[in-house]
């Protein structure tokens, strides 16, 4: 997925519209892929990102998490967990499955942090939690060279 264009989305999201890639573009965007919003793993990755979310709104990133939950129980969870930016929902993986990140065996998707850069290549594509420090810094390296 590294260097290629950023497939297309268009999903509901928990600020009660719908997010699409094309009207995000001309900017850095992050996806971050997980399996629901209850999962002890998501719930500390995801905190650490919102937890750093200032540092990257800082530098003009948008920061997303998508699962295939509905947008009303994530919009829940979001504010219960003072998350700092919008969760997408993606019913039935059909986004994950365009970035690789959808579970073959769970109807869920993986744990997949995806950055897209301003002209919609994916610049940065990870498996697993990495941490926000992570992909602050791969932001800021990418923005001075």
């Amino acid at each position: 997925m590294l260097n290629q264009v950023a497939p297309e989305f268009s999903l509901e999201s928990t600020i009660g519209q719908p997010v699409n890639l094309k009207d995000l573009l001309g900017g850095y965007i992050v996806l971050v892929f997980y399996p629901w919003n209850e999962c002890p793993v998501c719930i500390k990755h995801l905190g650490n990102m919102s937890f750093n979310a200032q540092q990257l709104f800082e530098n003009n990133v948008r920061v997303f998490g998508v699962n295939t939950g509905s947008p009303n129980k994530s919009k829940e969870f979001c504010l219960r967990r003072k998350l700092e930016f919008p969760i997408l929902s993606d019913p039935g993986g059909v986004t994950a499955k365009k970035y690789g990140a959808f579970m073959k065996w769970l109807p869920f998707n993986k744990r997949v942090s995806v950055v897209i850069d301003p002209q919609g290549k994916i610049c940065f594509y990870k498996h697993g939690t990495p941490p926000a420090e992570e992909i602050i810094a791969y932001i800021k390296q990418a923005v001075a060279a």
